[in-house]
């Protein structure tokens, strides 16, 4: 555990919600994959489908400004990632 109480050495685990465009509530998380890749979704609130993409290498600071950043509105689900859904 380092001075800020966070516990070193395990994989970076994240999830939130926000209203995105058109007031809808969308989940997002972030987890950091053994193989050192990070997985991000995003998920509109009622929907079963799940937008997710995979980093070969995850941002560094971790920020979930930079998750949301990687999902824009755009497609009849409401999220578009950068890189195919």
């Amino acid at each position: 555990m380092d001075k800020h109480g966070v516990i070193t050495g395990q994989p970076m685990q994240d999830e939130w919600t926000k209203v995105g465009p058109g007031d809808q509530l969308v989940k997002f998380t972030y987890s950091e994959l053994p193989t050192g890749e990070a997985f991000l979704t995003a998920q509109i609130a009622g929907h079963e489908v799940v937008c997710s993409v995979i980093l070969p290498q995850p941002e560094q600071p971790f920020s979930r400004e930079g998750v949301e950043s990687h999902f824009e509105h755009g497609t009849d689900f409401g999220l578009r990632p950068r890189g195919g859904c």
